[in-house]
């Protein structure tokens, strides 16, 4: 920790914008602030600079929001995890909020990955052969595609696909993929998203395999360390959550619309001409895949619903139909290559009502935003310990929160840099889809009103 003196304090170097008219221009000495956005359920980065301008670059340069911005981010206690957009560089998609103020022009520039602008002007009209990873890889690299250069992080799936993808843009066809892609260890969870360390095509069960990435706790500001000359303790600081709010907790209502708890899919086999049905029940399949927290407990109960039921008694309370085509071999007869098919059909029976419960665990089930001080190692994907203190008149002797406390997962990421306070803050949502302890639901002695609609 030697040399920093409060906890967030960050190094920025080599904030050049490139413009179109060959112009490099150095603004490290002009710039307010710069925020980069992470979004698990978007695919890519995106981000705002507010620059102070005395030289009316605007039309000089001149930017008209077809630059490229390099920058690079360390933090003097992680100087080995930078954030470095030097080689890999952000694309200026838009001039925003010039203000004048007394001489100057305050400007705002928005970017993005580049591969978010090479997606939305390029439409893929062709076929792929082989597993959905490596269609997902060829898409991702294709010079006539995305074209990129990032690191990627794919993990492998089953089956092997024939994809026709009918003029679609890249990202639209990935998406697509997510939906029928199943992982080596059967988990249906696949996200795809960019982060700080490159794109991600896997499954949730990846990332709660990494590990945790930090020790956060909501407490009061770190004590004075007198062996480093008075300064904070940097150390605890950087495990300080400075502000939090619960932001959801268990929407009951919409997560029985969303399919969370109960749902059905009808498989029509348009080649046999019969159709199947599968029935997902949020209880008894609660640990057929893994879990932020590992093997935990549902953050519902069982309790009586409608009497003699409970909240995942109800199939009917969201269904899917889709169609597949298939033999009695379990191959797809879409797709031959000559008189024989040895191409997997689409298994979305098998995903869909899994994912979309995922889905709203991760949205309607416990999801927290909090404030930390920077840290370059913590982006979204990340699985970080938060541990909440009781709040009020503790019955239980504990000394955190049994059922809020433990393992999240970062879905949400606003990386902060302020250049007048040289703090780095970052504003993230954190979720978790199980709790450490059981839920109690009266068993047999619970006792539900018999007045009014239930």
């Amino acid at each position: 920790m030697k040399g920093i003196q409060h906890a967030g304090e960050y190094d920025l170097t080599d904030l050049k914008l490139y413009t179109g008219s060959g112009e490099v221009l150095n603004l490290s000495l002009m710039y307010q602030s710069l925020d980069i956005y992470e979004n698990m359920f978007s695919n890519g980065l995106t981000g705002a600079l507010i620059i102070v301008d005395t030289n009316n670059i605007v039309m000089n340069a001149p930017i008209t929001g077809q630059e490229f911005l390099s920058f690079k981010i360390i933090t003097p206690t992680l100087d080995n995890v930078p954030i470095d957009f030097t080689e890999h560089v952000m694309a200026v998609y838009k001039i925003d909020a010039r203000v004048a103020e007394r001489g100057n022009e305050v400007i705002q520039l928005h970017f993005c990955s580049p591969e978010l602008l090479r997606n939305s002007r390029t439409r893929l009209s062709k076929s792929y052969d082989g597993n959905i990873s490596d269609i997902v890889s060829k898409i991702l690299t294709d010079k006539k595609s995305t074209n990129t250069k990032k690191e990627l992080f794919i993990d492998q799936t089953l089956g092997n696909k024939k994809i026709v993808s009918p003029n679609k843009n890249p990202y639209s066809l990935i998406r697509d993929l997510t939906t029928d892609a199943i992982g080596e260890n059967g988990s249906p969870h696949f996200v795809f998203f960019e982060n700080l360390d490159g794109i991600h095509f896997r499954t949730l069960d990846s990332l709660y395999a990494i590990g945790s990435t930090g020790e956060f706790i909501a407490s009061d500001r770190g004590s004075i360390d007198f062996q480093e000359g008075g300064i904070t303790n940097i150390k605890e600081d950087l495990k300080r959550v400075l502000d939090y709010e619960i932001a959801s907790n268990n929407d009951t209502k919409r997560n029985i619309k969303s399919g969370l708890f109960g749902s059905k899919t009808i498989t029509y086999n348009i080649y046999q001409k019969n159709y199947d049905v599968k029935r997902y029940d949020y209880f008894e399949d609660f640990s057929d895949y893994g879990r932020v927290g590992g093997s935990n407990f549902p953050i519902y109960n069982k309790g009586a619903v409608d009497f003699a039921n409970n909240l995942s008694s109800f199939k009917d309370a969201k269904i899917f139909l889709h169609s597949t085509s298939k033999d009695s071999s379990n191959l797809d007869t879409q797709h031959y290559v000559g008189t024989k098919t040895n191409y997997t059909p689409n298994d979305i029976e098998k995903t869909i009502a899994h994912r979309d419960s995922k889905h709203a665990e991760l949205d309607n089930g416990v999801k927290i935003n909090m404030e930390i001080n920077g840290n370059t190692t913590i982006k979204v994907g990340s699985i970080i310990d938060f541990q909440i203190p009781i709040t009020g008149t503790n019955h239980t002797g504990d000394d955190y929160d049994v059922y809020y406390s433990g393992r999240f997962l970062v879905t949400k990421a606003r990386h902060s840099f302020d250049k007048l306070e040289n703090r780095y803050r970052i504003y993230m949502s954190i979720v978790k889809d199980s709790f450490n302890q059981e839920l109690p639901d009266g068993g047999s002695e619970a006792q539900q009103p018999t007045g009014g609609i239930l």
